[in-house]
C-alpha cells in the first residue's frame, strides 16, 4: 500500500484540484482507519488478575481493600490501540467492558498459568505484548500507551515495583520464551528478566508501588500517590474496627527509597 506522501503526490497529477481535496480527505480517513486497525490487530494488553474480591481475601484483608485492586485507571476499550485480554481464575465472570476479551488462566502454578496466556494471544498473532496485574493502582492509562510507544524501538519495556518485582512487561512475542521460568512472585522478577534479555534494548518506567502485603499499603498511605488518600482512610478504618498491630517492618517514605530496592526473597527451609 502506498504512503500517505505517496498517495497525495499520485493524486495531485492525477486528478483536477476540486475532486483532489476531496478524494484526498476520503483516502486520508481511510488510511488512519487501517492503520489504527492493523495496529490493534497487533497488540495485545493482557491483564492477569483474579477477581479482587479473591485477592483480598488470599491476603488476608478485609473487602473494603479491594477498591485498592480494581483497575479503575484501566477503562480502555480500544482507545490504547491495542485489544484487551483479561485472564482470570476459571468461574469469575466480571462485568467487562464489550470490547474486552475474557479467557480463564490455565495452569498448575502462577507461572504456568501467565506462560500459557502469553502463548495464547501469540499464537493469535499478535506481536506486541504488555501483560499487567491489578496490584498497583498507580498503573494508568498512560502507562500502557507508552509501553507499546516504547515497543516501537525497544525489545522490552518493564515497569519496575519498590520490591524488585514488575507491575508492567511489555515485550515482543518473539522473545516469549526469555520469559519461561521465571521464579515469579518473589521480589526478583525484575532483576531475573533484566539477566535474561541482556542491557541492550530495554527501557524501565518509574517505580511504582505494588501492594501485596498491609506494609505496602501504609507505604502507599504514606507516599504522594493519589491514591495515598485511599490508603490513609482505609488504614484508619481497619485500626477502628478491631484491634490490629501494625507492621513491625520499618517503613521510609517511598520517595526516599533507591530505586532498586527490594526486599530478599522469602527464607526457605
Amino acid at each position: 500500500m502506498a504512503g500517505p506522501s505517496e498517495l497525495v503526490a499520485r493524486l495531485q497529477t492525477q486528478t483536477p484540484r476540486a475532486v483532489f481535496s476531496s478524494n484526498l480527505f476520503s483516502h486520508s480517513t481511510y488510511l488512519i482507519g487501517r492503520t489504527r486497525i492493523l495496529l490493534m490487530e497487533q497488540r495485545a494488553l493482557l491483564i492477569f488478575a483474579d477477581s479482587a474480591h479473591t485477592d483480598c481475601k488470599r491476603r488476608g484483608w478485609p473487602s473494603t481493600f479491594r477498591i485498592l485492586l480494581e483497575t479503575q485507571g484501566l477503562r480502555l476499550g480500544g482507545a490504547a490501540g491495542c485489544d484487551v485480554h483479561l485472564y482470570t481464575s476459571r468461574g469469575f465472570r466480571p462485568v467487562i467492558p464489550p470490547s474486552w476479551q475474557l479467557h480463564n488462566q490455565e495452569g498448575a502454578s502462577f507461572g504456568q498459568r501467565l506462560e500459557n496466556a502469553i502463548e495464547s494471544l501469540a499464537q493469535s498473532g499478535y506481536q506486541e505484548i504488555v501483560v499487567v496485574g491489578r496490584d498497583c493502582p498507580d498503573l494508568s492509562q498512560e502507562d500502557i500507551f507508552q509501553a507499546f510507544e516504547l515497543l516501537k524501538q525497544h525489545r522490552l519495556v518493564l515497569g519496575p515495583d519498590h520490591r524488585g518485582g514488575c507491575y508492567l512487561i511489555g515485550f515482543h512475542s518473539c522473545d516469549r520464551s526469555q520469559l519461561r521460568a521465571i521464579r515469579w512472585q518473589r521480589n526478583t522478577d525484575f532483576h531475573q528478566i533484566v539477566e535474561r534479555f541482556g542491557d541492550r534494548g530495554i527501557c524501565k518506567l518509574c517505580v511504582k508501588i505494588d501492594l501485596d502485603s498491609l506494609s505496602d499499603v501504609w507505604l502507599l498511605a504514606h507516599s504522594r500517590s493519589k491514591w495515598s488518600i485511599v490508603a490513609r482512610f482505609l488504614r484508619k478504618s481497619l485500626l477502628n474496627c478491631r484491634p490490629f498491630s501494625l507492621p513491625t517492618e520499618k517503613i521510609y517514605p517511598f520517595e526516599n527509597q533507591r530505586e532498586h530496592w527490594q526486599l530478599p526473597p522469602p527464607l526457605t527451609f
